[in-house]
């Protein structure tokens, strides 16, 4: 048996993400922290039960169990409990067990890509050792939209004829990981409607990453939304860059708070446009075109375009959008994205603290994930060159992108 660590937590766990993994967490952490300090926020109708009973404890910390969604729930009820100005300082900083898809939420913070089975005192020494961080957060205001239903119908650009109504409310009123637009998120919104329709079909995490794989691939020929740009204005800090990301052909607008992006690609990369953080009060602007989006999975990137910390974005038609991976299609408006006044409290784990703590589970668990790396690695190194083959194979023919394009962005 592992000697106790002392750490004042709550595990916050959705039993419903990670197929059967959340349930088992529910019991395992039940086991270790008591049933007391454990909270299904499913059977609880959210965290905000768990987060009101711990109000108040010093040197609180919180463990989200579930994927980016779930820690976006516990973020927000967060803001709600510890909303009086006298609280914000006693907020509890979060961690994260990552039981989604994507998680790219943890990815970023280092809680790595998906939960594997790590014992709960690993776990435990894991977010007692993490270090805290302060977290932007962006909210998103429609100022401006369509009253009524919309038939598409009526509207031109790539949805004209399809039957499908607009909304006029994004899913999300506050964007974590990331906003954005066009290709990306035609992609997204067709896999939601795809698992609704078979969800049985979509419970594995890679079969999920293969969906979107072939989907960006066939839109190296398709280019459904090549005229994105005729639709979509983008002003960033006072400056217009609607003529520049549509000179280099953007099939999607991404703005983008973390480095981890659809289950850990990289669209943004550090240069002189500046470097990705979550603490600067700056989010990224990211042009995508149908060929970068064909080489995210095999670690492509985007065109970076700046930095800003206040954006507006005006459509004119129908244009498919999602935020921190929840799709929709949304009807003509204007969108603000500006910081949140209040960062939240996060915890990076520290790859570099040593676990002192003796326990045989926690050591044979190491052994097995050292062996499992080692051969993981050599599988990914083989599976990205295949990609980055396949995709030169696929854009034999395409178009070289122009100088003026890229200088477009440079400017």
């Amino acid at each position: 048996m592992a000697t106790s660590i002392p750490l004042n937590a709550i595990a916050l766990v959705n039993p419903k993400s990670g197929g059967n993994m959340g349930a088992q967490l529910l019991q395992k952490f039940s086991e270790v922290l008591g049933s007391d300090r454990v909270f299904d926020i499913i059977a609880d109708k959210g965290p905000k039960k768990a987060l009101e009973a711990y109000t108040g404890k010093k040197n609180l910390r919180v463990i989200a169990c579930g994927g980016d969604g779930t820690v976006g729930w516990v973020l927000t009820t967060i803001d709600e409990v510890f909303s009086a100005a006298s609280e914000k300082d006693s907020r509890p900083p979060v961690a994260i067990v990552p039981l989604g898809t994507g998680n790219d939420l943890a990815r970023a913070l280092n809680w790595g890509g998906k939960y594997e089975d790590k014992p709960v005192y690993k776990i435990l020494s894991d977010v007692a050792k993490a270090d805290d961080l302060n977290f932007d957060r962006w909210n998103l205001r429609v100022v401006q939209a369509s009253k009524g239903g919309l038939d598409l119908d009526g509207l031109n650009g790539p949805y004209g004829a399809d039957d499908e109504i607009a909304v006029e409310k994004l899913p999300l009123n506050v964007c974590n990981n990331y906003f954005t637009m066009g290709i990306d998120a035609q992609i997204s919104l067709d896999f939601h409607h795809a698992r609704e329709a078979n969800p049985e079909a979509f419970t594995s995490r890679t079969r999920n990453l293969m969906f979107y794989g072939k989907k960006g691939s066939k839109d190296l020929f398709k280019r459904k939304w090549k005229n994105l740009m005729d639709y979509v204005s983008v002003e960033c800090d006072g400056v217009d860059y609607t003529e520049r990301l549509k000179k280099y052909g953007a099939h999607s607008v991404m703005f983008l708070n973390i480095r981890s992006y659809a289950g850990g690609c990289k669209p943004w990369k550090d240069g002189k446009k500046g470097k990705s953080t979550v603490t600067d009060g700056l989010i990224e602007l990211v042009a995508v075109d149908n060929y970068d989006l064909a080489v995210l999975q095999a670690g492509g990137s985007g065109a970076g375009v700046c930095q800003c910390r206040k954006a507006v974005v005006k459509t004119t038609t129908c244009i498919p959008m999602q935020v921190d991976g929840e799709p929709c299609l949304m009807a003509p408006c204007t969108i603000e994205i500006e910081a949140k006044p209040v960062q939240s409290k996060m915890l990076v784990r520290n790859k570099k603290a040593i676990y002192t703590e003796h326990d045989a589970d926690v050591e044979d668990w190491a052994a097995i994930k050292i062996q499992e790396s080692y051969k993981d690695s050599r599988r990914r190194k083989k599976m990205q060159k295949k990609n980055k083959s396949n995709v030169s194979l696929a854009s034999l023919g395409k178009p070289t992108r122009s100088s003026a394009s890229l200088a477009s962005l440079e400017k």
